[in-house]
């Protein structure tokens, strides 16, 4: 937050929502729509309001700001919702009160993981799943979603292990560095 208004990373937020959006001096070109950048960040109302097929509402309550589209865009297009597809995964019910991010502890030595911590309002959490995108070149030739945590696809050679959050209000994990944005997708303790 920044003098009331959310503000995101340009480059993140337009590859995250799947828009081309060039940089003209010091604004961005989105759908032809000119949105001021400044350091890098643009206003998240300001990017939205510039043609695309999103909304967005601020819940003060939990000092959240959320993005959604009608139901009639096909969000299979856009990047993130591209898991369903690859991956066939199938979230359970998500958890939806407050929730706060934040760092955790550094790594001893230099990792290509940053460790995070997850906290709710006091209630108990479930399994945490994390898509992150890869550009090109950072794994291979084209980009990828890299799907981490409760979610990802278990293989009788690499079965997935992940404990989830225990049921507890309070979870801690690590993201990829690498990723210019992760997603973290928190499920409701069953």
């Amino acid at each position: 937050m920044e003098a009331g208004r959310v503000r995101v990373p340009l480059v993140a937020a337009c590859d995250l929502l799947g828009l081309t959006c060039p940089v003209n001096g010091r604004a961005a070109v989105v759908n032809g729509v000119r949105v001021p950048v400044v350091a890098g960040r643009v206003a998240l109302r300001d990017l939205i309001a510039a043609r695309t097929p999103f909304t967005l509402t601020f819940d003060a309550r939990s000092r959240t700001a959320v993005v959604s589209t009608p139901p009639t865009v096909n969000m299979i297009a856009v990047p993130w919702m591209r898991a369903e597809q690859d991956w066939g995964l199938s979230l359970n019910p998500p958890y939806r009160g407050p929730l706060r991010a934040q760092r955790g502890a550094p790594e001893r030595a230099p990792s290509r993981l940053r460790r995070y911590v997850l906290t709710s309002g006091g209630e108990a959490l479930g399994g945490v799943t994390l898509l992150g995108h890869l550009r090109a070149g950072v794994v291979g030739p084209v980009g990828v979603l890299n799907v981490v945590g409760a979610q990802a696809p278990s293989l009788p050679d690499t079965p997935n292990r992940d404990p989830g959050c225990g049921a507890r209000p309070r979870c801690e994990g690590c993201a990829d560095v690498r990723a210019p944005w992760v997603l973290a997708a928190v499920e409701a303790a069953r």
